[in-house]
């Protein structure tokens, strides 16, 4: 009897630890990982390479990606400059949705461009903020169509900090 009662105090205290394990992000096959200095991690799907290093002034880190379906510009960064929402409300086919990024808040925008951009009609982006409400990083993505709008949630999914 001792030693049941031993043994169910022990998995009391483990069970917590073994529910709190991270689990990473599903990983679509074939992406490659792209390492974003020492903030974080994330995948992109097979073709899609770096066109640029360049970054906001303000940002600790910075990059942009592209195929022939997205041009995706990730930052790491804690200045949070958003749209106003007055504006975001004018904005063609405009979705917002609250998610969750590697524990983190995360919030989703996406639209319709008012004008076409090289070919690119609507844009979608994440804004990841830490426990305090802090922004982390932030990643936008110029899409051709719908379509690519949830390519690019996939690769904003598999966001990982370190």
């Amino acid at each position: 009897m001792t030693d049941l009662l031993i043994s169910l105090i022990i998995g009391w205290l483990f069970i917590p630890c073994a529910q709190a394990s991270k689990v990473g992000p599903a990983i679509p096959e074939g992406w490659e990982r792209i390492e974003a200095d020492k903030f974080m991690t994330f995948y992109l799907p097979k073709g899609m390479r770096i066109d640029s290093k360049e970054r906001c002034m303000e940002c600790a880190w910075g990059s942009t990606y592209s195929n022939d379906r997205i041009r995706l510009y990730a930052e790491y960064t804690s200045w949070n400059e958003e749209y106003a929402p007055h504006y975001l409300a004018k904005q063609a086919e405009y979705v917002k949705e609250m998610i969750t990024i590697d524990g983190n808040r995360a919030k989703v925008q996406s639209w319709r461009l008012e004008q076409v951009v090289d070919e690119y009609k609507l844009t979608i982006e994440v804004r990841a903020c830490d426990s305090s409400g802090k922004l982390k990083a932030m990643m936008y993505a110029l899409c051709k169509e719908g379509s690519d709008l949830e390519t690019a949630k996939k690769i904003f999914n598999t966001i990982q900090f370190y």
